[in-house]
């Protein structure tokens, strides 16, 4: 039986919950359909920044009285940022679900946004992006998105903000855009575990209430790739490599069909990536394959790290593999039964599963059961299959980026 349910408030608010009778908690999450991609580049980060700072302090709490609500049931409370949401959630006892709701309520209605709690967390966040430039993978796949969609593409913006930006965002630019797109019919609540739905629509419909706003216009420019791109990064002792290219939305009928063909070429130690540049070859240590999916774009992309006298070869071999696909019926079989287990296994993550609920609503408008998303992996055809490895999936669709300057480096 599925136990899911959505509403939709007066007010435009979306509310979307997921009963599980043998769960001993609930986990609520607030998503806010603005991100990274719906920035100014000169105030690049600003979604991040308005995330981190509505914890600075409300109306009705300072900023210890926010956590300690939370904490001091046992409950656990966060918030994200990313390309195209911001999300704040807590993990609570379903007995503390008014309180949850309460503290959510308050960060998203009545921030306090002072001069000197701005401040403040405007120098965290700097330590952040510092310390985000030291983790040579984070970094190389913020440039892989460069690589990818172009310099200049919203997707391609980085999520922290760079120092320059982070310096740049001022009270005024946080609030307005607080104001500008914080707003009813951008707001999805998800909650998932031992939640009763009328209750929660009930809380949030007297907590939360924003009103509607004219909203921010979301751009799709054209993709610019790079075909080669290699970022000096001094003291490393691996080169980090990513292969990728523009691939589909959420919404695209081959969307099942890549992830079939990405869990073959890697996915796990079976995979082809895996057997030859690990097994046989010696080449690289981990080597995996990536997929995001996105409201109107996706990114699909190959990753390894390798010694700096292995990257050619490790290029080669990859090419070569890129070359030669031709997945039979059992690879193809045996992808979909480990696709779909994989699936199953995250799924018994509450949070996996507000998260999933509430990206089907956002991008779909409606929200699959696991039984329908499973079928349409088994439904994938070898003729959608073939589509992938023989138009997408060859070499020259692939843009090039190492971390690690690389003057010789080809692809």
């Amino acid at each position: 039986m599925d136990n899911y349910r959505k509403s939709v408030l007066p007010s435009g608010v979306t509310v979307c919950s997921e009963f599980i009778p043998s769960a001993y908690s609930v986990i609520i999450g607030v998503y806010i359909t603005v991100g990274s991609r719906d920035e100014d580049d000169k105030k690049a980060g600003i979604s991040h920044f308005t995330e981190h700072s509505v914890f600075k302090g409300t109306k009705k709490r300072n900023e210890r009285e926010i956590s300690l609500a939370i904490e001091s049931r046992g409950g656990y409370l966060n918030a994200s940022t990313s390309r195209e949401w911001t999300s704040l959630y807590v993990h609570v006892l379903p007995e503390e679900v008014n309180l949850a709701c309460d503290i959510l309520a308050d960060l998203i209605e009545n921030p306090k946004f002072s001069e000197d709690a701005l401040e403040a967390e405007r120098a965290v966040i700097l330590q952040e992006i510092k310390m985000f430039n030291d983790s040579p993978e984070s970094l190389l796949f913020d440039y892989t998105f460069k690589s990818t969609f172009g310099e200049d593409h919203p997707l391609a913006r980085l999520i922290l903000g760079s120092i320059e930006s982070v310096n740049n965002i001022k009270r005024k630019d946080v609030i307005d855009f607080w104001e500008k797109s914080w707003t009813a019919e951008r707001i999805f609540v998800s909650a998932v575990g031992k939640v009763n739905h009328d209750g929660l629509y009930d809380l949030i419909n007297k907590k939360i209430i924003k009103k509607k706003g004219s909203g921010i216009t979301r751009e799709f420019p054209s993709v610019i790739s790079k075909k080669i791109n290699a970022i000096a990064k001094p003291d490393l002792n691996h080169k980090y490599v990513a292969l990728s290219f523009p691939s589909f939305s959420y919404n695209h009928e081959l969307r099942f069909a890549l992830l079939v063909a990405g869990t073959i070429l890697g996915s796990g130690m079976s995979s082809l990536l895996f057997q030859r540049l690990r097994q046989d070859l010696s080449y690289v240590y981990e080597v995996s394959t990536f997929n995001e999916f996105f409201s109107d774009a996706g990114i699909f992309g190959i990753y390894f790290s390798t010694d700096e006298n292995k990257l050619q070869d490790a290029l080669n071999e990859t090419r070569g593999l890129l070359y030669s696909l031709d997945f039979t019926e059992e690879e193809v079989a045996t992808a979909k039964e480990r696709l779909k287990g994989n699936i199953v296994i995250s799924l018994e993550s509450s949070g996996n599963r507000m998260e999933r609920n509430v990206k089907e609503e956002i991008c779909r408008g409606k929200r699959s059961t696991i039984a329908d998303l499973l079928k349409k992996i088994e439904d994938v055809s070898m003729d959608e299959i073939n589509i992938i490895t023989k138009n997408h999936l060859k070499p020259d669709n692939f843009v090039l980026t190492v971390l690690g300057e690389e003057d010789n480096v080809s692809w």
